[in-house]
């Protein structure tokens, strides 16, 4: 399963630096017409230990892609990969494929701060 990050990249001189904040992953799935759940972890790059676990339904193809949004706000801030596996309902329970290989490094920042405002005394 190829996976990639929804996000932004930001360039500067030959340094790459981590997306911030991804509001969801893209992935190829080759049994999308049959699978019916898909999960999305959260590993620390600290440790390789899974913090969070997205279950996200079975999402729509787009171009040839599944895309699969979610809300990484209640992380603790650092760094971060995702993995993802799909699963199929069997009278059994479901049945998950193997974890994906791990996405690049993200990392879990403060908001941007808005409406910014000057204060006279």
């Amino acid at each position: 399963m190829r996976v990639l990050l929804i996000g932004l990249l930001v360039v500067n001189a030959a340094q790459v630096l981590p997306i911030r904040n991804p509001s969801g992953l893209a992935f190829v799935c080759p049994d999308h017409a049959t699978d019916t759940a898909h999960e999305i972890a959260a590993v620390r790059e600290s440790d390789g230990a899974i913090v969070q676990t997205y279950s996200v339904g079975d999402p729509a193809i787009v171009g040839a892609e599944v895309i699969a949004t979610f809300n990484v706000q209640p992380l603790p801030h650092g760094r971060y990969r995702f993995k993802a596996r799909a699963g199929v309902t069997t009278p059994e329970g479901i049945i998950w494929s193997d974890w994906s290989d791990l996405t690049d490094v993200w990392e879990r920042a403060p908001g941007k701060l808005t409406d910014l405002r000057i204060i006279a005394k």
